[in-house]
């Protein structure tokens, strides 16, 4: 579960179930912040990396570190929503083009936050 937390003046106060705070800030405001779309890429950068993690280890591949980078584009028009998010992943060694794709097909499978933005989910919200 995640809390979001907003007291007059202050900046949006993000709170997760281990009890780590982030503050949250739009885009354009002066507060140092993640956004709601740095949220989402992150989410999917460390999806991925996750499951690449439990690849690297399984397969114990010569992999020592690696860096993803998430783009996003957002729609024109209405409703405000992304329209896509390209994912670069940067290995820190040479890979077969097969050990490669093999790593970013089941990167991609693998990643929850990934495969519910491309098939959707219900976002049921209710007030207290």
């Amino acid at each position: 579960m995640i809390t979001l937390k907003k007291v007059k003046d202050q900046p949006h106060e993000i709170t997760n179930q281990k009890g780590v705070k982030s503050i949250a800030a739009s885009s354009d405001n002066e507060v140092e912040g993640y956004s709601p779309v740095d949220y989402l890429a992150s989410a999917v950068s460390f999806c991925m990396g996750l499951t690449l993690d439990a690849l690297i280890k399984r397969d114990d591949l010569p992999i020592e570190s690696y860096d993803i980078e998430v783009h996003v584009t957002k729609a024109e028009g209405r409703p405000s929503r992304l329209e896509k998010l390209d994912v670069d992943i940067t290995f820190d060694t040479e890979l077969e083009d097969k050990v490669k794709e093999k790593l970013i097909r089941s990167a991609k499978r693998g990643c929850t936050i990934g495969n519910t933005i491309e098939h959707g989910a219900e976002v049921n919200v209710t007030a207290k």
